[in-house]
Parts: structure tokens; C-alpha cells; sequence
């Protein structure tokens, strides 16, 4: 199958959603691989940009391996490993919902609908010019819960409407919340303090932190 390194057009498809002010040149790449060695099904955006197409390539790919996985077709691994648990499971489709308000001087998300269509992903994207805060309203019920959800909004506001709202939609399975620049700024480390304190409180039970950090990126207020 083909894989977006493989692929001639991707880089050139992608230019356009390339913003060097938005610091996911690394975040990209990375969800990219985080997302094929998770499997998450239904995913969620808080902020779309050039993650949306990485995550969307990952998804895809997904789609299309566990096609030949469930016929018992071998595909990267040898199916001698294959978790029989894991694929009698009921899966959502493998989808992203992304939102985004298309404000920031700087988005590149206007352009992600365009971009998705050239390399074959929308069947994969539900894209909200709206604003995430009413996610509950907007997305059916039915459809509330997610095995990854990707934040790349930050401010104080907004990591305060995070833990309310978005903690209680990770997948009853088990999932993941990724937060971006917690480390980078005084809201981000702000909400993290409070993150450990409830972890440490018993508050959160379930969950565990992991913190990673571009040590050649300066902090910002």
C-alpha cells in the first residue's frame, strides 16, 4: 500500500498549510506515527492546520491496512501477532472532527478542505467552521467519544473549557489528550500544575502525564 513518505505529491500538496509561526513542523510528523502505533479510530481537533492532513494521511492508511488485516491478508507485521481481541472489538469508522474558527491572522486551516480533497482524505474529515465549544450541539451523540483528541489552541480560557469538556469524551477503551505547548508558556504550565496537582489529588484516576519539550524553542508569556 502506498504510505504519504511515499508519495511524490504529498510534500507539494501540504506547502500550502506549512506555517513556520505555528510550530507543528515537528508535531506533524510525530502525531502522524503516535496515530499509526495507537490505531485510534475516531479522533478529534482542537485547532486545524498542517497536523490536520498528517493525521488524516494516518487515518487513511489505518483504514486501509485493517481492510487487509480483517481478511487476514499480512500487511507491516506478521499476522502470528495479531491481537484476535483487538479486531473482534466494534470500531467507529476512522475518522477526524476538526474545528476550527478560521480567526488567527496566520491559519492555514482555511485551506485544509482543498488540500484533503488533492490527496484523497476527506472521506476521513469532518471539518466545523465553528467553535469547538459547542462540539456537543454539533457533533450527533452517537458519536461522542474519541480515542485521540489533539488540542492546538492554547490561552488560559481555553485550557480551562479543555478539562471539562474534553476529558469526559475520551473513549470508555482508553485513550489519549494531547495538549500542545504546555511547556512554552505561562497558561500552558499554568494548566499543567493543575493537571499534576489533581493527578497527584486522586482526581483522575485513570490517566497519566507525559510532558515533552523543544528545548531549541523559547518560552513566550
Amino acid at each position: 500500500m502506498k504510505f504519504i513518505f511515499n508519495q511524490k505529491n504529498f510534500f507539494n500538496e501540504i506547502e500550502p498549510l506549512i506555517s513556520k509561526s505555528m510550530g507543528t513542523e515537528h508535531m506533524s510528523p510525530f502525531l502522524y506515527s503516535f496515530i499509526k502505533f495507537i490505531r485510534p479510530h475516531r479522533c478529534l481537533e482542537i485547532g486545524g492546520g498542517l497536523t490536520t492532513v498528517y493525521i488524516l494521511s494516518a487515518l487513511k492508511e489505518l483504514h486501509e491496512l485493517e481492510k487487509q488485516e480483517m481478511s487476514n491478508k499480512e500487511t507491516n507485521f506478521d499476522l502470528r501477532f495479531k491481537n484476535d481481541d483487538y479486531y473482534n472489538l466494534k470500531h467507529p469508522d476512522f475518522i477526524l472532527h476538526s474545528f476550527d474558527l478560521l480567526s488567527h491572522p496566520k491559519t492555514s486551516a482555511n485551506k485544509i478542505s482543498e488540500v484533503a480533497n488533492k490527496l484523497e482524505l476527506n472521506k476521513h474529515l469532518k471539518f466545523y467552521n465553528e467553535d469547538y465549544k459547542n462540539l456537543v450541539n454539533i457533533i450527533p451523540k452517537a458519536e461522542l467519544e474519541f480515542d485521540l483528541i489533539w488540542c492546538d489552541l492554547g490561552g488560559l480560557e481555553h485550557y480551562l473549557v479543555y478539562q471539562d469538556l474534553l476529558l469526559p469524551l475520551i473513549s470508555n477503551r482508553g485513550g489519549y489528550i494531547i495538549f500542545h505547548s504546555t511547556l512554552s508558556n505561562v497558561h500552558g504550565l499554568a494548566f499543567l500544575s493543575q493537571l499534576k496537582l489533581k493527578l497527584n489529588n486522586g482526581m483522575l484516576p485513570n490517566f497519566e502525564l507525559i510532558s515533552l519539550f523543544e528545548p531549541q524553542k523559547k518560552k513566550t508569556k
